[in-house]
């Protein structure tokens, strides 16, 4: 059995994104149900801190390890979903952070105390489209009830299964991975990087701002640090450069960008004054081929030429604050496509995570909106069920460029 530990373990960062073609894999329950002892016996290497006492691991630690059947994955050990107090609601926080970047989870209880706690960690599980198994720890000291496996296994669709970390085989081991390795989904061993395959160690990269970035609302973006955070992981050269300072400054800077990324409302009239062997793309784009069904949206976006008056489109929001940029956009995305299409279509409003059941046939088309706040399980969950009855879907950056005739142009970077 090959089982191996890596030396490099620490604290995780979870606005930090994930940069590797490696399965995240989280271990959680309550606290003192054995967690770290797992962590450890399936690392094969005393790494996680272990005490009698519990709520030893007050915050997510990540750890690379080597699992045969799986290879390179990063286990994250977190703290314990029934923490309370100021403090432990801190901790717990924590640790439903890390289902942003996980891809698979572990569950550990004991006693078949399959709770309130564990339920709405579940929930989380199933908003963040991670899948999951469930562990019946310390088996030594109360075996796992049949009535316990059945209803939490019919009820989540599943596998429960009693083990003890220290009566433990290798043999136990060896089954143990095999069962993760068919809840892992394949998009774990995908690339995590949101440029890093596009862009070259050492090719620069122009990011423009506009010209109101000094003022009291013009600081830079989420988007805009977390694509600058991945082009420095991956040693691209970036620079920042107001949308105005952008046409002089490109007959000096050395070396010549390799792409330059603007606002979308900017993309049409920077296309007619930059030159054309630099690559163009909107931080839309880059965040929905980053995060969305990249493929499915270049396919059917342009079947919004299909439309005809008073076809039904839904529009998918992920912002719950309606005050919000991202949710007054739908609003603006309505009147543009509603001119470029010469006619008046209807639209329905629904939230990705207070949906009702939908009869989706209803509609000729989907977009959802807001989607950089949603993970890609969670885009791709969303619109399984709409892409299974074949209707066309697409997102709000890639609408927005299709009616802004920018669209081939700023999809471009990423056909080549």
């Amino acid at each position: 059995m090959e089982l191996k530990v890596m030396k490099d373990h620490s604290k995780i960062t979870f606005d930090a994104l994930k940069r590797n073609c490696m399965p995240y894999i989280g271990i959680f329950g309550r606290k003192n149900c054995g967690k770290s002892s797992f962590v450890n016996l399936l690392i094969g290497d005393n790494v996680a801190e272990v005490s009698k006492f519990s709520g030893t691991t007050k915050e997510p630690v990540k750890f690379d390890a080597v699992l045969a059947d799986i290879g390179n994955v990063i286990i994250i050990d977190t703290s314990g979903i029934d923490d309370y107090g100021d403090a432990g609601e801190k901790r717990v926080f924590k640790t439903i952070e890390t289902l942003k970047i996980i891809d698979f989870a572990v569950l550990i209880i004991t006693g078949n105390l399959f709770a309130e706690p564990e339920k709405k960690l579940v929930n989380k599980f199933q908003e963040f489209s991670v899948p999951f198994i469930v562990i019946h720890n310390k088996s030594d000291l109360q075996e796992l009830s049949s009535i316990t496996k059945g209803q939490v296994e019919l009820a989540y669709n599943t596998k429960m299964i009693e083990f003890n970390c220290t009566n433990c085989t290798d043999n136990n081991i060896t089954e143990l991975i095999s069962l993760f390795r068919n809840f892992i989904p394949e998009t774990a061993f995908e690339s995590k990087s949101i440029l890093g395959d596009i862009i070259g160690i050492n090719e620069l990269v122009v990011l423009a701002i506009p010209d109101n970035i000094n003022s009291s609302d013009g600081g830079l973006s989420k988007t805009q640090i977390e694509i600058t955070q991945d082009l420095i992981r991956n040693s691209c050269l970036t620079l920042f450069i107001r949308l105005s300072d952008l046409p002089a400054a490109l007959k000096t800077i050395n070396p010549k960008p390799k792409l330059i990324i603007l606002p979308t409302i900017y993309f049409k009239a920077a296309e007619d004054i930059l030159p054309d062997n630099i690559l163009l793309t909107t931080y839309g784009m880059v965040m929905t081929h980053y995060k969305g069904v990249f493929k499915k949206y270049l396919e059917d976006t342009p079947k919004l030429d299909l439309l005809k008056g008073n076809d039904n489109i839904l529009i998918l929001q992920a912002s719950r604050d309606n005050t919000s940029r991202e949710y007054k956009g739908q609003n603006e995305l309505q009147v543009l496509i509603n001119i470029y299409c010469g006619e008046n279509m209807e639209y329905t409003v629904v939230n990705v995570f207070d949906k009702p059941y939908i009869n989706y046939k209803q509609f000729s088309f989907v977009i959802i909106c807001g989607s950089f706040l949603l993970t890609k399980k969670q885009i791709v969950t969303a619109l399984k069920p709409i892409i299974d009855l074949n209707i066309p879907v697409s997102s709000f950056e890639m609408i927005n460029a299709y009616v802004r005739g920018i669209f081939k142009h700023s999809t471009a970077l990423f056909l080549n």
